[in-house]
């Protein structure tokens, strides 16, 4: 580690089977010439995995759901990241403590973190779904600064300021070949939602292929036509790289109405292996596609279904759209813009 460079710190997911996003800011920040540390805020206290999870469990058998008995101890997850957070900040030494949420960090151990540690700037980042409680804005008094993929639920007096979680990463996200291998028809990557069980159940007799957590549990007990489906309980990597590369039709179906705003991951990262996305209709795609000429769009069950069929037996048609939308992304902005463009947020 140089001794001269800025060094940032990035608390987020840091495993090979998880969302990329995090390593993809690291990646950023870098290329901009910071140290990073990459601190995976999913990491698993031993006694809470192996004993206080499943005295939860049992608790809840007898109808305690909201107690936590792991939650107040040293041992439990939240405290286990907390002290492991405080660890790394000791002896990483950050100039930027940068927590994607994400998993939260109670407000005090952050506020000692700044000033035991002497960080110039803590910033929290909500990549989550729009709420209507006040996780948000209880979060957001924690850090110096504070920004958000999407714009509902806080106003101009929060400490909040929109900064979406979109940007290419060209280094993963792209295409493999030439030509095209087709073995898939139609896929859905992601896991389980009300909202996204609705536009499935419209879809059981397509050959429609699904790849995420949460989709075989209870709900989908005594729905076999669901479940056959399910092909894999999660993806990652170059195996997702693959299949998008191998897909016919990518599916988008957002687990939050749009209309909320807020943009998720999918809708650069399927264009960018240059394959054909068909996603759930939000004013905020606009911004960034022409619609209809370089990205396709539903606002319906009935419509996804309808469009699906119709991309399917219209190969050229479909083929133009997903290169037209390639050639689109391939002049949207990379991780390092962005990790840029935080960096002069946080100076304003």
């Amino acid at each position: 580690m140089s001794t001269t460079n800025p060094r940032v710190l990035i608390s987020y997911f840091f495993d090979k089977e998880t969302i990329p996003l995090g390593a993809s800011c690291a990646a950023g920040f870098r290329e901009l010439g910071w140290d990073v540390y990459c601190f995976n805020s999913q990491a698993e206290s031993p006694v809470d995995r192996y004993f206080l999870k499943w005295v939860n469990k049992l608790i809840r058998l007898f109808g305690l759901r909201s107690v936590d008995i792991s939650r107040h101890t040293p041992w439990g997850n939240h405290n286990y990241r907390q002290l492991q957070l405080e660890k790394a900040v000791a002896a990483f030494r950050p100039n930027l403590l940068l927590v994607i949420r994400g998993n939260s960090f109670d407000a005090e151990v952050i506020q000692r973190l700044k000033s035991r540690y002497s960080i110039r700037h803590t910033v929290g980042w909500w990549v989550k779904d729009p709420r209507a409680t006040n996780e948000m804005l209880e979060d957001s008094r924690i850090y110096d600064h504070y920004f958000c993929i999407h714009h509902f639920g806080y106003g101009e007096r929060d400490n909040i300021h929109y900064l979406p979680a979109l940007g290419v990463d060209r280094a993963l996200y792209r295409p493999l070949s030439q030509e095209k291998n087709y073995r898939h028809e139609v896929v859905f990557v992601g896991g389980w939602s009300p909202r996204r069980q609705e536009a499935m159940e419209k879809l059981l007799d397509l050959p429609v292929e699904i790849y995420g957590p949460g989709w075989l549990k209870r709900r989908n007990r005594f729905n076999p036509q669901l479940r056959e489906k399910v092909k894999a309980s999660r993806i990652w990597g170059e195996d997702l790289i693959a299949l998008y590369n191998e897909t016919k039709i990518v599916l988008n179906i957002s687990s939050w109405d749009p209309g909320l705003t807020g943009l998720n991951l999918r809708v650069f990262d399927v264009p960018a292996t240059g394959a054909f996305l068909l996603t759930d209709h939000s004013e905020e795609l606009a911004q960034h596609f022409e619609l209809g000429r370089e990205l396709e769009t539903f606002s319906s069950p009935d419509e996804l279904r309808e469009k699906i069929l119709y991309y399917l037996s219209h190969d050229q048609e479909r083929e133009k759209l997903a290169h037209a939308s390639y050639q689109k992304v391939l002049g949207f902005e990379s991780y390092t813009d962005k990790m840029r463009n935080l960096l002069m947020r946080l100076e304003t």
